[in-house]
C-alpha cells in the first residue's frame, strides 16, 4: 500500500479545518478525513479533535471476532468523539455549534471497511471514479425522497446544508460499508475538492503515472485551480508501490 495525506486552505479561506491523517500498525491501517464547521476558530477546534481522537484510539480495540465488531468499534469511537466536541462546545461559548464531518477507511489486511457521517466522501478508482459514501445532506434527503433528481441537486441553493455531523445534539447515522469489490485506489475527500473538480478530472489525475504524493499534490493543486473556494483535504491509499 502506498498512502498519501494532505490538505490546504484553499484561496478563499482564512483557515484550514480540514484535517486529513492515518496510521499504521502491523498489518492494519486507519485514515481520517475531517471537514470541520463552525466560526472563528470552532470548525478547527472541531476537525482537530474529533480526528486526533479516532487515530490515537483506534488501535485500543480488541481482537476483532467479524464485521459487526467493527462496525461496533468505529461506532463507539465516533459517539465518544461526538460527546467530546458537545462537551467542548458547552464549555466554550465561542465554539457553540461547531462540528465536522468525518470519513474513515479502515483496512485490516484482508477487508476494507468505510464510515462516515457528513459529506466528506470516500470513493474507489480501478478503471473509473465510484462514490461509496452518501452525502449527509438537506439536498441528498430530497433526492433520496424523489422530490427533485440529481441535476437539481447539483445546483440546490441548499445543497451544502448538513443534516448530520460530529458534534450535533441528536442521534448519529453513522455509515458502514464493507468493500467487496477490487479496486486500484481509495480516496477520501473533503467537499473543497469534489465541489471544485469533475469525476473524469478526478480520474485523469489518479490515472497519472506518479506517485500517490504527486496525485494527491495534483488533485490539491488542480482543485484550486478550478474552484479553490473552500478547504481541500485528500487522503489517497493506493494497493500496490508508490
Amino acid at each position: 500500500m502506498a498512502i498519501s495525506a494532505m490538505t490546504d486552505i484553499g484561496i478563499k479561506r482564512a483557515v484550514n479545518q480540514d484535517r486529513a491523517v492515518y496510521k499504521i500498525k502491523n498489518h492494519e491501517i486507519v485514515g481520517v478525513l475531517c471537514d470541520g464547521m463552525g466560526g472563528h476558530l470552532a470548525g478547527e477546534v472541531a476537525s482537530t479533535l474529533v480526528s486526533r481522537y479516532v487515530i490515537e484510539h483506534f488501535f485500543d480495540h480488541s481482537p476483532f471476532l467479524d464485521d459487526e465488531s467493527i462496525h461496533a468499534w468505529i461506532s463507539s469511537l465516533l459517539l465518544t468523539a461526538n460527546d467530546l466536541v458537545n462537551k467542548e462546545s458547552d464549555m466554550h461559548s465561542e465554539y457553540a455549534g461547531m462540528g465536522t464531518t468525518i470519513v474513515i477507511c479502515y483496512m485490516d489486511g484482508k477487508n476494507t471497511y468505510v464510515s462516515h457521517v457528513g459529506d466528506s466522501r470516500a470513493y474507489l478508482y480501478k478503471d473509473t471514479l465510484k462514490q461509496i459514501t452518501a452525502d449527509d445532506t438537506f439536498v441528498n434527503e430530497l433526492v433520496k425522497r424523489g422530490l427533485i433528481n440529481e441535476e437539481e441537486a447539483s445546483h440546490h441553493p441548499k445543497r451544502n446544508v448538513l443534516v448530520q455531523a460530529i458534534g450535533i445534539k441528536e442521534a448519529l447515522r453513522i455509515s458502514f460499508y464493507k468493500i467487496e469489490e477490487d479496486y486500484r485506489a481509495i480516496l477520501l475527500c473533503s467537499d473543497g475538492l469534489y465541489n471544485s473538480l469533475s469525476s473524469q478530472q478526478i480520474e485523469e489525475i489518479l490515472q497519472k503515472n506518479a506517485s500517490v504524493d504527486q496525485k494527491t499534490e495534483c488533485l490539491i493543486q488542480s482543485a484550486n485551480e478550478f474552484g479553490g473556494l473552500d478547504n481541500i483535504g485528500v487522503l489517497l491509499i493506493e494497493k500496490g508501490e508508490a
